[in-house]
Parts: structure tokens; sequence; C-alpha cells
């Protein structure tokens, strides 16, 4: 019973945290100041892959900064969102099944962005900012 009991309280104080991330996150974009996007990338230049990292707004370009390892990447200059989706269920079992993927067209391609619904609105609108 003590287990129980410890599990749940832990389990809330991370719930806890991540919204209270969440709203920070939320504010920082309002107020204008740049925002790191949690986020899965999957572009052709980078890769076939889905990368986890975070989407890098506020600039006067997006950058994306991966989890692991080298530097952030700038993303295409005339990148545009095409369409938001939810992703398949080939797509579910590699990133999370309950994140939307917003679908841009650049010149160097299409470049996917799996994002969190409580971020898809940032995103959105730092795509419209570029």
């Amino acid at each position: 019973m003590i287990e129980l009991t410890i599990g749940v309280v832990a389990a809330a104080c991370v719930g806890w945290l991540l919204r209270r991330k969440q709203k920070q996150r939320s504010a920082a974009a309002a107020a204008g100041e740049p925002v790191g996007l949690p986020c899965m990338l999957k572009w052709s230049a980078q890769g076939s892959r889905w990368k986890p990292g975070r989407l890098l707004t506020g600039a006067d370009r997006l950058l994306w900064q991966p989890s692991w390892g080298r530097r952030s990447v700038a993303l295409p200059a005339d990148l545009r969102q095409a369409g938001v989706r939810s992703p398949s269920t080939r797509e579910g079992m590699v990133i999370n099944p309950g994140s939307r993927i917003v679908t841009c067209d650049s010149s160097d391609g299409e470049v996917l962005i799996a994002v969190m619904p409580p971020e898809l609105d940032h995103v959105i609108k730092a795509l419209e900012r570029v």
C-alpha cells in the first residue's frame, strides 16, 4: 500500500512539473520571447528518421536543436505549412500517437514536425512569422 501511495504522489509531482513547464513556454511565446518547443523532426536533409529535439522560435529563422550531439540547424527560409494531420499507425510506433504532425513544404523538400497538441498553436504561429 505504501508503494502505491508513493507512486501516485510521484506521478502527481511529475504531472505538475510538466504542466508548469508548458505554461511557462506558453507565456513566453505569447510575450514574443524565444521558446524551445519539444518536437520530433523528419527532414530528408537530416536523414529519413524521426529525430527528437526542440524547435527554437523567436529568431528571424526557425532553428532545430537535436536532443543529442550536434549544433542547431537552420530550417529552410521558405518553409511553409501545408497541413496538419494525425500520425499513421506506423508513425505512431515511433512518435507519440497522440501528437500532431505539421507538414511543411520548402525548396529543400518536405519537412515534418511532430508536436503534442498543447504546442501545436505555437508551432503554427512560428511558421507564419517566418
